[in-house]
């Protein structure tokens, strides 16, 4: 026994570490213009959704297979998948073995998507320290920052010498990480085991998901997946019209891209030491609507204004990721199942990406009203926003019993507020 409780330790131990490794993604500064230097601009777009579609296939359904067969496989076939997407894309110089490779990296994300905090999660309760997780989620969280932030500027430095390169050293994290999760055990899954066919599983799960516990935290995943991507994917355009009103087009180098990014993951990585300490459940729900706010007003500040200061503001995007991640897992992690925390994980995150995918298609036709395309994404970007943030507002927060509140306030009450 005292073996087995060590060797479950090693998990929670090797953990961060198999994040760290996992999430070194030295493409991220320059990879559209990797794609743009070995293919056309059409195939490079074509290879972009070869990726997005790849994921939303095999999103759920990996989530279904980590719950029915387990945590610690489905994560070395992630490691797996991504190692071989990297080598190919190292190694390609046409458009099909980077279609291959495409397929292989949405492999590899959907795999891990909700089983690797499910894994962490089930780690923790085979030693009776599931009370530990919110804190430890976020220390984890602090190595997937770093991780993001020393591979953003190393890969910017390397991009300067060869772009393939990039590839080269993610391969290397990649194979990384699979031997950190060659060392782990799959956690004891208890008397919760059950079979349940996958079209069964999702129904349940959607019903679920809208139930009164849930439903706050459904639409908060939803909107904040909309609401923390809006000022990624624009990010790179403004800064171009920020050096490009400033004459210094230039000046935007890969390095340079690159240790903005990285600026980024640090300024998250600093803010995870604090999520894991929010217990109060007035706190909890006063944190995520503010981490909702800082997002919706930086879409809103880039709308507005083209300024260098918006453009260092853009530095602390990730402080909402930071904050949040970690209260919304705390969350949903006790009140789920063995046999399908992965598979709402799962399923979450692909109903964010859909949610997404639909604000992508909407946001051009609003931008035609404008004289300046891009100005009138942001403008309508802004609009979205602040619609979400009021949803935000309007949703009745969960309160049980068992939560805890500020010191001034009476108890919950179980079937009150």
């Amino acid at each position: 026994m005292e073996t087995g409780l060590a060797t479950v330790q090693s998990n929670i131990d090797r953990y961060p570490w198999y994040l760290f490794f996992r999430d070194c993604h030295f493409w991220g500064p320059v990879f559209f213009l990797y794609f743009t230097s070995v293919v056309s601009l059409s195939q490079a777009l074509y290879l972009e959704a070869v990726y997005y579609v790849g994921v939303a296939l095999m999103e759920v359904p990996s989530g279904y297979l980590s719950d029915r067969f387990g945590r610690r496989g489905t994560l070395f076939i992630s490691s797996i998948s991504l190692s071989i997407a990297y080598l190919l894309f190292f190694l390609g110089t046409t458009f099909f073995p980077f279609v291959v490779a495409q397929i292989f990296l949405a492999a590899g994300f959907a795999s891990a998507s909700g089983t690797d905090t499910a894994f962490h999660y089930e780690s923790l309760k085979a030693l009776h320290r599931e009370g530990e997780y919110a804190v430890r989620e976020g220390r984890a969280l602090r190595f997937v920052f770093i991780a993001g932030g020393v591979s953003a500027i190393l890969g910017g430095m390397m991009a300067t010498g060869h772009l393939k390169w990039v590839y080269g050293a993610s391969f290397l994290g990649a194979v990384l990480s699979g031997g950190m999760v060659w060392f782990m055990v799959e956690p004891e899954k208890g008397q919760e085991v059950s079979v349940i066919p996958f079209h069964h599983q999702v129904k349940g799960l959607l019903g679920k998901a809208w139930g009164p516990r849930l439903r706050f935290f459904t639409f908060y995943s939803l909107g904040m997946t909309v609401l923390l991507h809006l000022p990624y994917e624009f990010y790179q355009p403004y800064l171009s019209a920020v050096a490009h009103h400033l004459g210094r087009e230039a000046s935007l180098t890969p390095a340079l891209a690159g240790m903005h990014l990285a600026a980024t993951f640090l300024v998250g990585a600093w803010l995870t030491r604090y999520a894991g300490h929010i217990h109060h459940r007035c706190v909890v729900r006063k944190t995520l609507l503010g981490c909702a706010l800082l997002q919706a007003m930086l879409v809103g500040v880039m709308a507005l204004t083209l300024h260098p200061v918006v453009a260092l503001l853009l530095v602390g995007r990730t402080a909402s990721r930071a904050l949040l991640t970690p209260l919304v897992n705390a969350e949903l992690s006790p009140l789920l199942h063995h046999h399908e925390r992965s598979t709402y994980l799962s399923l979450q995150s692909l109903l964010g990406r859909l949610c997404y995918g639909g604000v992508l298609l909407v946001l051009p036709a609003g931008a035609a009203l404008f004289q300046d395309p891009f100005h009138g994404t942001l403008i309508c970007a802004s609009l979205f926003a602040g619609v979400i943030l009021v949803i935000f507002f309007i949703i009745p927060f969960p309160k049980d019993a068992s939560h805890v509140c500020c010191q001034n306030h009476r108890p919950f009450m179980t079937g009150k507020g």
